[in-house]
C-alpha cells in the first residue's frame, strides 16, 4: 500500500466516492486525511512535508509561491466550487448594515478574493466592510452561527446546513463568474520530483470515482452521496459539478487572475496562471490528455 497524506477543509465528494467504492484501495492507496483549520496551515504542511497534497482553492498558489513556496496544481476535482456568500441568522440583506463584518480564511488569497468581488458586485466598497481572519470553512460557519460575523463564503454542505439554521444567501459564485474553477489538488514540486507514483495512484482512484459518478445510474450516485452524509442540496451540487476529467481548467485559472486584477490585488512576484499547473502526475497516471 502507498501511504498518501492529504489536507482538506471538508472531504470532497469525489474523494468520498473513491474511498467508499474501493477505488483508492484498488490502486493500493492508504489515504491519511488531515482536516485543516486554514489555508496557512495547508501551506505550512505542504512546505514541511507533513502532508503530500492538499485540496484547496487554486488561487492560494499565487500568494504562496510569491512568498517562497513551490506548489503546483496537479488536478481539478470539480468543474466549479459552488460558493455562496452567506449571511448570519437574522440578517436578510447587506443593506441592513452600515458596515459588514466579513469572515475570511486568509485576507489576501483563496476564497477571500471571491468574497471581495461579490461585495463589490453587491455595491459594497472596501470601506463598507471589515475583514475578520477567522479560518477555514467550518470555523467561518461557526462564526456566522454565533453572530460574531455578518457574512462569509460557504460551500456545500455547510451552506445547506446554514439555511436550515436561519442563514440566507446573498450571492452565488455562478452569478459572479460561471467559469470560476473548482477545487484543486495541489502538491509541492519537490514531491513530484521524488514520488510522482504515489500521487499518480491517488489520481487514478479519483478518475475512477469521477467516471463512476458520470456513468452510474443517477439514483445510485445520489444514494452513495447521501450515505456519505451529504444533504439534498449538497448532493445536487456534487452531481452538477462532476468534471469530465481531472485536467485543470485553463479558463478557470485565467478567471482567478482576472478577479485579482479587477480588485487591484495582483501579487508581485507571483507566477502566471498557466505556470501554476504541473501535469507530471496526470501524465504518469495515464490521464493526460483528458479522456
Amino acid at each position: 500500500m502507498r501511504r498518501v497524506r492529504d489536507s482538506v477543509f471538508v472531504v470532497p465528494a469525489v474523494v468520498e466516492v473513491a474511498r467508499r467504492r474501493g477505488f483508492l484501495a484498488a490502486e493500493g492507496v492508504e489515504l491519511v486525511t488531515t482536516m485543516t483549520a486554514s489555508s496557512a496551515a495547508q501551506r505550512q504542511d505542504l512546505d514541511s512535508g507533513a502532508v503530500d497534497l492538499a485540496v484547496t482553492s487554486t488561487d492560494n498558489l499565487f500568494a504562496w509561491n510569491a512568498a517562497g513556496s513551490d506548489i503546483a496544481v496537479v488536478a481539478q476535482i470539480e468543474t466549479t466550487t459552488d460558493l455562496a456568500l452567506v449571511l448570519r441568522p437574522g440578517l436578510r440583506s447587506l443593506d441592513d448594515l452600515d458596515v459588514v463584518r466579513l469572515a475570511v480564511d486568509a485576507p489576501t488569497n483563496g476564497f477571500a478574493i471571491v468574497a471581495y468581488a461579490m461585495m463589490s458586485r453587491l455595491g459594497r466598497t472596501p470601506a463598507q466592510y471589515e475583514v475578520a481572519e477567522v479560518g477555514g470553512v467550518r470555523e467561518r460557519f461557526d462564526a456566522l452561527a454565533d453572530g460574531s460575523v455578518d457574512a462569509s463564503l460557504l460551500a456545500p454542505p455547510l451552506d445547506e446546513i446554514g439555511r436550515g439554521r436561519g442563514m440566507s444567501v446573498a450571492m452565488r459564485v455562478a452569478t459572479l463568474t460561471p467559469a470560476y474553477p473548482g477545487l484543486g489538488v495541489v502538491a509541492s514540486r519537490s514531491l513530484l520530483d521524488s514520488d510522482v507514483d504515489a500521487l499518480s495512484a491517488y489520481l487514478r482512484a479519483l478518475d475512477e470515482a469521477i467516471r463512476w459518478m458520470r456513468e452510474a445510474p443517477p439514483a445510485d450516485v445520489e444514494q452513495e452521496l447521501q450515505d456519505a452524509g451529504l444533504g439534498p442540496a449538497a448532493v445536487a451540487s456534487a452531481v452538477a459539478t462532476v468534471p469530465a476529467s481531472l485536467l485543470p481548467s485553463a479558463e478557470g485559472l485565467e478567471v482567478l487572475a482576472r478577479l485579482r486584477h479587477e480588485l487591484g490585488m495582483t501579487v508581485p512576484g507571483a507566477p502566471g496562471a498557466a505556470d501554476l499547473v504541473d501535469l507530471r502526475a496526470l501524465r504518469a497516471a495515464g490521464l493526460h490528455p483528458a479522456r
